[in-house]
């Protein structure tokens, strides 16, 4: 054993507190607590950096950690610089560049497993601390969720309470009282945390302004369609957007989430009308009377497009805060930019209105086009039904009838589609999802001389009883046909409906609950009622801490400094406002804390609350009065049992006051029990 401490290699597990006694045991100690919170701080960015990014600082960490317990010399300065240059050839050859928020994020973590190996003097722990901080910021980059805050919460109380343990020089104290200060700080900086949240000014866009991978990979709707594009979405349980209904909520086979129209198709991928294509007559919305409007809120997730994602059909332009947004002469509701923040809106739908009532035949001529050379079967089944029919409402009807009363299956996972997907489609695989439907629909349509067009977006929802709102996923991505119909403008076919009408009524989520259950017999853990209600009440709490604090947007505290006679446009109110809140919340701090605190004993402390029981029966303890003497004034007006825990908690507190070898923690601890008993 005397070898193995010759080599430094003893270690003491008592980390997180006590006196060992000796310098380089303490310094050891220090530097292990700073790898703890060093873990908190950069275990949440690991998920979102390069698997080779992450691997790389896991074994500089584990090899810190490692030299720590040894004692083993850290690395010499040329290791050093040759690792740095490593890992900034690896950036640089991931990314192609050393700027722009991923490549910046990932040598910053890089660097700080790096300064691991340089930690020497006390100044290098607060470098790395510091550096932890900024690391903390980064992953609010990936993710502003209540989540990823509580674990920058945790985070940061561990590298208070490391900044606290190197403030205590030789001297230490315990983990308790070390995470004792560091909430007493938080509490003390909640209200100018509060304040600053308030009254700072609010701007539209993320702080930091990198160039263009600063909204990189976000996943949801696109301005194109082809064969399994939509289907990809089907499993992904992301949120799309939360609706909240002002009154009752549609049906949910009512519940169309109108996003981009499209109308060109090349034989293999749909796409929007070229704006500059034939004559484009404005949006108009025609309502009968009578009918009533569906008012609701919609908070939508940064998806990087510009449509909205309106319930169909707008009865008025959504009302967004700071956000320009205008009507497509095919409804589409879209934003003068691209969504990369959260977005709240306001808007209103009317489920029986009519659009399109003002095309003409030379504009519906750009939603009769079809691929030349594709489509050939197709083409001759429209011919022969064009020469037994010619009302168009019977043969968009005949068409449902053949999607339903055919041997038609609706499938995530149907066959591979190559060239003439729509022919191979109809005529030798009968398997797809919503998009094969749509858009085989659409071409069929088209052959019979109907303008028609595909239209994606989402379908259905799901009601979370925990907070009365709608939650609409990715996974209920959808697309369906309009058809242009004399005397009713648009109208909504949903082809899907006719093979699996179960997914409109019920929507995707519980659709696939049931074929999983089908399929395997036993209902999976989405189907377990615990298990929903407690991810609907997680739901919940993130959409209360999205609609509180992440929409706190200019718009929200323009109103909020309204209501309290400020102008949100004059930087010298604001500024004088938040000067007199943070002078009033320091002062306030100020006057509770700075005040000398004399710290009583307990041993006093628990023998006056035994001589203020005794005075509440009549028997106050005179002044000068030892305890002994008391006890015999006192012992005649005690019932027995009291008099007998009287004598106890005299003979305690004597012990503890008068002989020091019987005082401990322990025996305080006792008298305070028997004082707690004592009720005469």
């Amino acid at each position: 054993m005397a070898g193995f401490r010759d080599r430094g290699v003893m270690f003491s597990m008592r980390v997180m507190g006590g006196t060992l006694g000796g310098v380089w045991e303490r310094e050891r100690r220090d530097t292990l607590f700073l790898l703890g919170a060093i873990a908190l701080a950069v275990a949440p960015q690991l998920f979102y950096l390069p698997l080779w990014c992450a691997a790389g600082f896991c074994v500089l960490f584990l090899w810190r950690t490692g030299l720590v317990f040894s004692g083993r010399p850290l690395p010499g300065r040329l290791m050093s610089l040759a690792a740095a240059a490593a890992c900034t050839a690896g950036v640089l050859a991931q990314y192609g560049t050393l700027f722009g928020r991923e490549a910046g994020v990932a040598l910053l973590v890089l660097f700080l497993g790096l300064k691991l190996m340089e930690i020497r003097a006390r100044r290098d722990h607060f470098v790395v601390v510091f550096l932890c901080f900024f690391v903390l910021v980064t992953g609010f980059f990936e993710s502003q969720s209540i989540f990823s805050a509580a674990a920058s919460l945790l985070a940061v109380v561990g590298l208070l309470a490391t900044l606290l343990t190197m403030q205590f020089g030789q001297r230490e104290v315990s983990l308790r009282r070390r995470l004792t200060t560091v909430g007493v700080i938080l509490l003390q900086a909640l209200p100018l945390a509060a304040a600053l949240f308030v009254l700072f000014p609010r701007i539209n866009g993320p702080l930091w302004g990198l160039p263009s991978d600063a909204h990189s990979g976000s996943t949801g709707m696109s301005d194109t369609m082809s064969p399994g594009q939509i289907s990809d979405l089907a499993n992904n349980d992301d949120v799309a957007f939360r609706v909240q209904f002002e009154g009752r909520a549609p049906a949910q086979s009512q519940m169309y989430w109108r996003g981009p129209t499209l109308g060109h198709f090349d034989g293999k991928v749909w796409r929007a009308v070229r704006a500059d294509i034939g004559p484009r007559p404005a949006a108009q919305a025609t309502l009968p009377e009578g009918g009533t409007a569906l008012h609701y809120r919609t908070t939508l997730e940064p998806h990087s497009g510009r449509w909205l994602f309106a319930l169909d059909v707008p009865a008025s332009v959504p009302n967004a805060s700071d956000l320009a947004v205008s009507v497509s002469p095919d409804f589409d509701m879209l934003a003068a930019d691209p969504l990369t923040t959260r977005t709240r809106f306001n808007a209103s739908a009317r489920l029986d209105a009519s659009i399109g009532l003002n095309e003409t035949p030379l504009s519906l001529q750009n939603w009769l086009q079809l691929p030349p050379g594709y489509h050939r079967r197709t083409l001759e089944l429209a011919s022969r039904w064009r020469n037994e029919e010619t009302d168009n409402g019977a043969l968009v009807k005949r068409a449902l009838s053949m999607f339903r009363e055919a041997d038609f299956r609706y499938t995530l996972t149907p066959p591979l589609l190559e060239d003439n997907s729509v022919d191979r489609f109809l005529f030798e695989t009968r398997a797809g999802f919503c998009e094969h439907y749509a858009s085989a629909f659409v071409v069929l349509m088209r052959a019979l001389d109907i303008p028609a067009r595909v239209v994606t977006g989402y379908q259905g929802g799901e009601a979370n009883p925990a907070d009365d709102y709608w939650i609409v996923r990715q996974s209920d991505a959808h697309a369906w046909a309009e058809v242009w119909l004399a005397g009713k403008g648009w109208v909504r076919i949903d082809p899907t409906n006719s093979v699996a009408p179960e997914r409109i009524e019920k929507g995707s989520a519980a659709l696939n609950r049931q074929r999983g259950i089908a399929n395997d017999g036993l209902p999976s853990l989405a189907d377990l009622a615990l298990y929903r209600q407690l991810r609907f009440s997680i739901d919940a709490f993130s959409h209360g801490w999205n609609q509180w604090v992440l929409s706190y947007d200019r718009s929200r505290q323009k109103s909020l400094l309204s209501s309290i006679g400020l102008d949100s446009t004059q930087p010298q109110e604001i500024a004088a406002a938040l000067g007199v809140v943070l002078a009033l919340v320091i002062a306030g701090v100020a006057l509770t804390t700075l005040r000398p605190q004399i710290k009583r004993d307990a041993v006093e402390s628990a023998y006056d609350i035994f001589c203020a029981r005794v005075a509440a029966i009549g028997a106050p303890r005179l002044q000068a009065e030892t305890a002994s003497r008391y006890l015999e004034r006192i012992d005649p007006l005690l019932e027995p049992d009291d008099a007998d825990l009287a004598r106890e908690i005299v003979q305690t507190y004597s012990q503890l006051r008068y002989d020091p070898d019987t005082s401990s923690p322990e025996r305080v601890r006792d008298l305070q029990r028997l004082v707690k008993a004592f009720k005469p």
